[in-house]
């Protein structure tokens, strides 16, 4: 039998109360939807996930946020991907959204009985679960299973000891979040295009990563192809 709670009355002035003892247990549910820039200037992306979702007390967000509790993206490997991971959270596909929506739905009513949809019926078997709409493989350098994605709280330490350098301040941003979560530290140092030189950016790393473990993450030139590679290999050499 379904059983679903449409009121709840507490003691109060009226003396009304609630003649069945229960517990009801809160779980929020935060989604942290994956936008392309394109989508982020469109101010009506955000209204069909709120649609569909927002009335099922199901927030959604286009950030993230430490209550973030899934990341819905078309593909794995993203900055706010990496935050999920790192902190312990899924990440699904947008077919997720439309699994619960299904999941939610009243059926049409049979012989005017109240109908109720299958979470009321029973939330923990028809709640679906997000280990099976994790996004396909895309460009990862290395090929990982499914389960490689699963919630792992050891990975709150991941980068603990590590400094990440970078040229490029986009690149700096979008990685800030995940590396600093992952007990990781990022430092940004201005590369001018075409004109740094490679010993300026080493002399930063020797002060900035003194006692750590360093990363430098690659600088992608876009109007002087050959400087980056003449950039990089010296400083490798260094």
């Amino acid at each position: 039998m379904c059983i679903q709670v449409r009121y709840l009355y507490i003691m109060g002035t009226h003396g009304v109360k609630w003649t069945h003892r229960g517990r009801l247990k809160w779980t929020p549910v935060i989604f942290s939807i994956s936008l392309t820039s394109k989508e982020r200037k469109d101010k009506n992306t955000m209204a069909m996930y709120r649609s569909h979702l927002e009335k099922l007390d199901i927030k959604t967000i286009a950030t993230w946020a430490d209550s973030t509790t899934h990341v819905v993206a078309a593909k794995r490997n993203t900055a706010i991907g990496l935050q999920a991971l790192v902190n312990g959270r899924y990440i699904v596909t947008h077919s997720y959204i439309d699994a619960i929506v299904s999941a939610a739905k009243l059926p049409s009513a049979v012989n005017g009985a109240t109908p109720h949809s299958s979470l009321e019926c029973d939330f923990d078997k028809n709640w679906p679960k997000p280990e099976n709409f994790l996004p396909p493989v895309g460009y990862e350098p290395v090929s990982k299973p499914p389960e490689a994605y699963s919630p792992d709280g050891r990975r709150k330490t991941i980068f603990e000891g590590w400094v990440f350098v970078f040229g490029d301040e986009l690149q700096y941003h979008n990685l800030l979040g995940p590396i600093t979560d992952a007990s990781g530290k990022a430092e940004k140092f201005t590369i001018k295009d075409g004109l740094t030189l490679p010993e300026e950016l080493a002399e930063f790393v020797q002060k900035k990563g003194h006692g750590s473990d360093v990363a430098v993450v690659r600088f992608r030139s876009k109007t002087h192809a050959d400087w980056e590679v003449g950039f990089t290999r010296k400083l490798q050499q260094l």
